[in-house]
Parts: structure tokens; C-alpha cells; sequence
């Protein structure tokens, strides 16, 4: 068995986001690997370039996982600042994409989790080295 190939920060930057979620709520194995680690990891990047926190976006998670992907989406405002909802809704519509379904809201969410979890892990390492 061979090591997954580590891949930097700059080839997880052109990583399609909404395609991986899709992939990854559809299909299990690889795509539902890669959605929970390098689909996790260039969200992360994107929500951090957005302005987007870890207590949004956990509480969107929250969300997802109590009303579904589908009322998620009717939210007006999924998160305050509209290019950051225009993000978030993008992610909520691949998730649709894939199907509705008790199922796929609850891997969205803990997705989106992961994600929140991504965001204050890599706000402590750049704190760390400043």
C-alpha cells in the first residue's frame, strides 16, 4: 500500500468545491474520502479568504443538521456578508444536487463541521507564527 501524495496548499486551492461535494454525497469511497480531507482542506482556504469565521459556519453545520440542506438553502441570508453567503450557497446547492435526503444533510453537516474545524486550526498555526 502506498502513502496518499501530499498535496500543497496551492493544487487544493484550484480544487472544485461544489464538484467534490457533489461527488462525494453521491458516490462512496474515494469521492467520499476526498470530500471529508482535500475537498475539507480547500474549503477551509476559500471560507478563510472570505472572511468567513468558525462560529458561522459551525452554526451553519448546526443548521443543516436540524432542518436539512434543503431549508438551509431558503435561508435568506445563510451567513451575514453576501460574498460569503454566495459561497456557502454554492456548497448547499451541490449538496442538493446529489439528492435530498436525511442522509446527505447529516454528511453536509458533518462536513461542514469539518470544515469550521479546518478554519480554527489553521487561524492557530498562522497566530502561532506571527
Amino acid at each position: 500500500m502506498t502513502a496518499p501524495a501530499i498535496r500543497p496548499d496551492l493544487h487544493l486551492r484550484a480544487l472544485d468545491v461544489p464538484a467534490a461535494i457533489t461527488r462525494g454525497l453521491t458516490i462512496g469511497g474515494g469521492p467520499r474520502h476526498a470530500l471529508f480531507t482535500e475537498a475539507a482542506i480547500a474549503a477551509s482556504m476559500q471560507a478563510q479568504e472570505h472572511g468567513i469565521g468558525q462560529v458561522p459556519l459551525a452554526f451553519l453545520a448546526r443548521y443543516v443538521r436540524t432542518a436539512g440542506v434543503s431549508a438551509a438553502l431558503d435561508l435568506p441570508e445563510p451567513l451575514a456578508v453576501p460574498d460569503q453567503a454566495d459561497l456557502v450557497r454554492d456548497w448547499l446547492t451541490a449538496a442538493l444536487t446529489a439528492g435530498s435526503s436525511v442522509s446527505h444533510d447529516l454528511e453536509l453537516a458533518s462536513w461542514l463541521e469539518r470544515v469550521a474545524i479546518l478554519i480554527a486550526m489553521r487561524r492557530r498555526d498562522e497566530q502561532g507564527r506571527s
